[in-house]
C-alpha cells in the first residue's frame, strides 16, 4: 500500500511559499547525507555494472545519490540487469522460432503435463522482475510520477558577498526562520 494523502512540502518550499501558517519551521530536522557515490561493488553483474555506470552520473548530477545508497543502488542495478537477460532470453527464443517458421508468440508460452498453456517461467520471471524495478525506480525517484516527491540534498550556497573585497558573508540561521525574508 502506498502512502496516504499529499507528499509533505519540504521546509525549504514552504520558506519559499511564505510559509503562510506562520509557525516556525526547522530546517535543521532533515536527514539529508552528503551526496556522493558509493563505490561499485565488486561481485555486480555485467549488465549490472552496465546500468551501475549508467544511472550514478545522472543521480549524482540531480543530487540523488550519496554513499549511504550504496545497497538500494546495488539492488536496483542487479534487477535492471536481470531484466535485460530475460529479454534477450525471450527475444532469442522468438527469434528462433521464426527462423523454424513458428508463432513467435510459443516464446512466452509452455504446456503442462496435460496440455494446458501458461505462461513461460521466463515470462513470468520478467513480469514479478519488472514490478521490482517499477518500485526501486520509485524509491530513487526515476518515475515521472515520483519526481514530484523527490527532494535532493542541498547544495552549498554561495555567499552573497565575497569576503576577501572587504564585504562581509551573510550568515542566515535557518533553525529559526519563520519565512524566506528572514534568511
Amino acid at each position: 500500500m502506498g502512502a496516504r494523502g499529499p507528499a509533505a512540502k519540504p521546509p525549504e518550499l514552504k520558506l519559499l511559499e511564505g510559509n503562510r501558517g506562520g509557525r516556525a519551521i526547522d530546517l535543521t530536522s532533515m536527514f539529508r547525507p552528503e551526496v556522493g557515490a558509493p563505490p561499485m561493488p565488486r561481485d555486480l553483474s555485467r549488465e549490472g555494472k552496465k546500468a551501475w555506470k549508467r544511472l550514478v552520473p545522472e543521480l549524482l548530477h540531480y543530487n540523488l545519490l550519496s554513499k549511504v545508497d550504496a545497497d538500494a543502488l546495488e539492488t536496483l542495478c542487479e534487477i535492471i540487469g536481470l531484466l535485460k537477460v530475460l529479454r534477450r532470453s525471450i527475444n532469442a527464443k522468438q527469434e528462433l522460432l521464426l527462423s523454424e517458421n513458428k508463432d513467435p508468440a510459443a516464446a512466452i508460452e509452455v504446456s503442462t503435463p496435460n496440455g494446458m498453456r501458461i505462461q513461460s517461467p521466463t515470462y513470468q520471471a520478467l513480469n514479478r522482475e519488472t514490478e521490482k524495478l517499477r518500485s526501486w525506480l520509485a524509491e530513487f525517484g526515476l518515475t515521472p510520477a515520483q519526481r514530484a516527491r523527490v527532494s535532493t540534498a542541498i547544495r552549498s550556497q554561495l555567499p552573497l558577498f565575497d569576503v576577501n573585497k572587504g564585504g562581509e558573508a551573510a550568515k542566515p540561521d535557518p533553525a529559526g526562520a519563520r519565512s524566506f525574508a528572514d534568511f
